[in-house]
């Protein structure tokens, strides 16, 4: 195999295998046309799932498989990391490296716990266990990072996150979870657990229901479960005696502080005198990894020989500390509070006022937060970079800071001790409400992938913004954060997760704006929608009409009528929703072109389609599209799109809903909007079933089955009731086990093959 191209590779080893395109597609179970598109080099991207089957079609041996495999990812998308990669080495922990890795291979340890003081390496060497034994798990191996939850009822969250598991609607997300895992072999890692002790029981029920999987977990604290196994993380070992040049880079703690040293002073020279100082120095941090690493960033700015007479005062200072701390604790706190103190007084206010931040920070936001003249933050970060209290995240573009856990309850501790806390803390959750408001109109616009992805970066800081307005009874910044954070969270499919905390802003007492809380009310609506909770709704818009005469925002009686319209058309009393969906359009075409405009005609055309009146549904959906359009909005552009298929269908125009559904498909493709591609392979579905091609119909079903569980999507029962009766007919004549077989093949299709099959399979005219 030695042609760089994949198409000709996939030809040579097919004419070899003395096989057709369609004889190697019908053996792989993937379209002639797909097979035809790769050799040809016209598909660009090929989906992992359709190279192995492509390989196993072809019976390549292990090595030819491998190359063609290899071959094939270079055209696909770099896959992020599963485990994080620390931007620096392990070093000296091959001894406790062997201990934890023999026992994640010991099929008796299911839960294993590394445990020690803040500092001593734990994060470290788990995640360099889990890469060593990673080919031992073959279903993967999966990292959670909870050091920035502060709420143990969002770990299950996190969890599912890491796996990739996507909660099906209304459903728990342990139980998923189980689901999820029951029969795979993973390991799964669970980073900084001690603060999150409330959800100790989540990892016992895993433990228990999911038999093949193995926890790894990190903790100040073991979590006491039984079957639980613990290992105390011991700091790094230093030197007993003198220690000379040659022998320095023997011990662990020696070793670590050299290398980190030198990286900061390449011009150091290691000889005996120099072993010494470094000795006494391991010695006097009592080899703490943390510790011994901020002691040797400090040769920056100090001769290494004033280092130890540093640390003894500082050390001699702290003696009377808390007794029941543990030494080495005490130490790592002794080496923080060193540094902090190397700092002028302006640096200090900054890195105290840090600690507000959860996982991380930027530029833009320091000044506001933090009280520093905008044009100097960039400087006073740096300072902190240069003391190893704040690290520079390395993997992004745009400059990103976070400090590690000690450094941040060091931070927290000097802020309450200023009397800051509460005036910090509300900077920040303004500041981040002021982010979440920016975001809001451009969620739906031009764009709007910058926007979510700028909302993802500060995703913890939001949560935490959010819970200060809600534990301290800030009724209007919680509810704001309400309706600035819906579209988020259901855009996302964190419906669970957006109801919780919008449900919880409600319920803050204290009186609020009419319109502000009615525009609340309407949002944690629009949350319940998707999940079919219209009771709640119902109960939402009862509460929220009454606002609404008293606002004076007409929006605000706009969002109500379209959740009576909507409560109406999820209990299938389509004429009932027509008059407030009516009202809707007629209130917003009072206040210009806008979204909600075109979302208030694209709900009237809905309704106005399952009333029969199939003309005036069209024109309704043509004035949605028209303003769509003039927006910017090409996700919702293809869904209407989408229901103009419908409005064809109805009317008996096949070759009209075809050309639309395929729009609408190829523009929910082009925004990557999973959503929209289920809905566009229902309607291409319906139109096989109706040009008597049900094992067709069967498998494009299928597919956007796959994809509808793979985004935990439902649909509203007015969303099939046009495509579903077509397919449900054709179910009927083509009998179960045939439909069942076409409709499984579909299932297996990945998306990307499902979708390029449909939008590039010819139009065939109806039977006749």
């Amino acid at each position: 195999m030695t042609d760089d191209e994949l198409g000709a590779v996939l030809r040579k080893l097919r004419a070899t295998s003395g096989m057709t395109q369609e004889e190697l597609a019908a053996r792989a179970r993937i379209s002639a046309r797909t097979v035809s598109d790769i050799e040809r080099g016209l598909r660009t991207v090929v989906h992992r799932d359709t190279v192995r089957r492509l390989a196993a079609a072809l019976a390549l041996g292990e090595y030819d498989r491998a190359r063609f495999e290899a071959l094939a990812r270079r055209t696909e998308p770099a896959a992020p990391p599963v485990l994080p990669a620390p931007p620096t080495g392990l070093v000296g922990r091959e001894r406790e490296l062997t201990v934890v890795t023999r026992k994640l291979g010991d099929p008796a340890v299911r839960l294993l716990t590394l445990t020690g003081p803040g500092g001593i390496g734990k994060t470290r060497l788990a995640l360099a266990a889990a890469g060593r034994v990673a080919a031992q798990f073959g279903d993967g191996v999966f990292f959670a990072g909870l050091g920035e939850l502060t709420d143990a009822a969002l770990v299950a969250s996190e969890v599912a996150q890491a796996l990739g598991v996507v909660v099906r609607t209304g459903a728990d997300v342990a139980d998923e979870l189980v689901r999820h895992l029951a029969q795979r072999r993973v390991l799964i890692v669970l980073d900084t657990f001690e603060h999150l002790t409330p959800a100790v029981p989540l990892v016992y029920a895993l433990t228990l229901g999911c038999p093949r999987a193995t926890f790894l977990v990190t903790s100040r604290s073991a979590l006491r479960l039984r079957g639980e196994h613990e290992y105390a993380v011991p700091p790094l070992a230093v030197p007993e005696g003198e220690v000379g040049s040659a022998d320095i880079t023997r011990w662990p703690a020696t070793t670590l502080f050299w290398q980190r040293a030198r990286a900061v002073r390449p011009d150091l020279v290691l000889d005996d005198d120099t072993a010494a100082l470094v000795t006494a120095i391991c010695r006097k941090l009592d080899g703490l990894p943390l510790a011994v690493e901020l002691a040797a960033a400090r040769v920056k700015h100090l001769p290494l020989a004033a280092i130890p007479a540093q640390l003894e005062r500082r050390l001699h200072l702290l003696v009377g500390g808390p007794l029941d701390a543990p030494v080495r604790q005490r130490a790592i706190r002794d080496t923080v509070a060193w540094s902090h103190d190397l700092l002028g007084p302006r640096e200090q206010a900054v890195l105290r006022r840090l600690s507000v931040f959860s996982g991380g920070w930027d530029l833009d936001a320091m000044a506001p937060v933090t009280g520093c003249d905008p044009a100097d933050a960039l400087a006073a970060v740096s300072a902190l970079v240069d003391q190893s209290l704040v690290a520079l995240d390395h993997g992004r573009r745009e400059p990103r800071y976070d400090m590690l856990d000690v450094v941040r309850e060091y931070a927290a501790d000097r802020l309450a001790a200023a009397g800051e806390t509460a005036k910090v803390r509300r900077r920040h959750a303004l500041h981040y409400l002021a982010v979440a408001e920016s975001a809001e109109p451009h969620l739906v616009r031009t764009g709007h992938e910058a926007w979510f992805r700028r909302l993802d970066t500060d995703r913890a800081n939001l949560r935490r913004g959010m819970a200060w307005a809600i534990d301290t009874g800030e009724t209007d910044l919680a509810l704001r954060y309400t309706v600035a954070l819906w579209r988020y969270w259901r855009q996302l499919g964190e419906l669970a997760e957006g109801r919780r905390w919008s449900e919880s802003a409600l319920a803050v007492a204290g009186p609020s704006p009419p319109s502000l809380r009615a525009k609340a009310l309407c949002a944690a609506s629009a949350l319940a929608f998707p999940q079919g909770d219209h009771t709640r709704m119902a109960e939402f818009a009862a509460e929220a009409l009454e606002l609404a005469h008293r606002s004076d925002d007409p929006l605000d009686l706009r969002n109500v009528l379209t959740i009576q319209g909507m409560v109406a058309m999820w209990r299938g009393d389509y004429r009932q929703a027509l008059e407030p969906y009516r009202r809707s359009v007629d209130i917003c075409r009072g206040l210009g072109t806008s979204w909600y405009l075109a979302t208030s005609h694209l709900n009237l055309g809905t309704a106005l389609l399952h009333t029969g009146r199939v003309e005036a549904a069209a024109a309704e959906f043509e004035e949605a599209l028209r303003v769509y359009r003039e927006l910017g909005d090409d996700v919702f552009a293809a869904r209407v799109l989408n229901h103009l298929a419908h409005t064809a269908l109805a009317r008996g125009d096949l070759s009209g809903a075809d050309r639309l559904a395929r729009q609408a498909l190829a523009g929910a493709v082009e925004q990557g909007e999973r959503q929209g591609m289920a809905e566009g392979l229902e309607t291409l579905a319906a139109l096989a079933a109706r040009r008597d091609r049900p094992e067709r119909a069967a498998e494009l079903a299928g597919a956007a089955t796959t994809i509808r569980d793979a985004i935990s999507a439902r649909a509203a029962p007015f969303d099939s009731a046009i495509t579903a009766p077509v397919t449900d007919a054709a179910r009927a004549r083509t009998g179960p086990a045939r439909w069942t077989r076409a409709w499984n093949r579909g299932r297996t299709l990945a998306p990307g093959d499902a979708v390029a099959g449909a939008l590039n399979d010819p139009m065939v005219p109806p039977a006749t």
